[in-house]
């Protein structure tokens, strides 16, 4: 099943790419040259995710033995996928994301081929990967600082600081707080769903009255 980050017109560009670069493997048993990396940082993204998942006793992520991760430059429309190929995990971002988005992602990704045996629904397997990657992401203590007064609005300074601490952008780290009790729902979708207020721009007066 190949997870795909972003809307459903992603969907076949990365699909499209996926089944590119499979062909190319089957043909050659030779990993995609134009790959940015193959192995770290994804083998230590990978040990955190599993070590979490066994400290908590879930021991729900399975990993293939053999992890085909990388990033691609200068593919139009690719946002970033997950799947499983011949007993391979595959996992590939573009290289133009920024560092705190391929961070993200690549944990994301990570978490959704560990526990890609354990669902059949694309939605449910993305959402429960992002529980599971915002978790080894941000520890409860440290989010507990920021959100522990059950707020329910959040300044533009107040989310930069956020941001900024956990170098995640601030939506990612709400749901975190939403996951672990401190935020509620209603908020976590107010917040999502608002927009930045219309700066209050002064009218001026015209120099002229003919049109330039």
């Amino acid at each position: 099943m190949l997870i795909s980050l972003g809307g459903p017109e992603n969907l076949p560009v990365n699909e499209s790419l996926f089944m590119r670069m499979t062909d190319q493997w089957e043909n050659t048993q030779v990993i995609p040259g134009d790959l940015l990396f193959q192995k770290s940082p994804v083998e230590a993204v990978v040990f955190r995710l599993k070590k979490l998942d066994t400290d908590s006793g879930d021991n729900r992520m399975h990993f293939p033995d053999e992890l085909i991760a990388g990033e691609i430059r200068g593919e139009q429309g690719l946002t970033g996928f997950s799947a499983t190929f011949r007993q391979q995990g595959w996992i590939i971002l573009p290289a133009e994301l920024s560092a705190m988005y391929k961070n993200l992602f690549l944990n994301i990704l990570a978490a959704s081929v560990g526990l890609n045996h354990l669902y059949t629904s694309r939605a449910q397997l993305l959402a429960e990967a992002e529980r599971a990657a915002l978790a080894a992401l941000l520890p409860e203590s440290e989010v507990q600082k920021f959100f522990g007064l059950r707020l329910s609005k959040f300044p533009d300074s107040f989310r930069s600081e956020v941001a900024n601490y956990f170098n995640l952008p601030f939506n990612y780290v709400l749901k975190r707080a939403n996951h672990l009790g401190m935020v509620s729902e209603q908020v976590v979708e107010e917040t999502l769903n608002s927009k930045p207020a219309p700066r209050a721009v002064p009218l001026r007066r015209p120099s002229s009255s003919r049109a330039a």
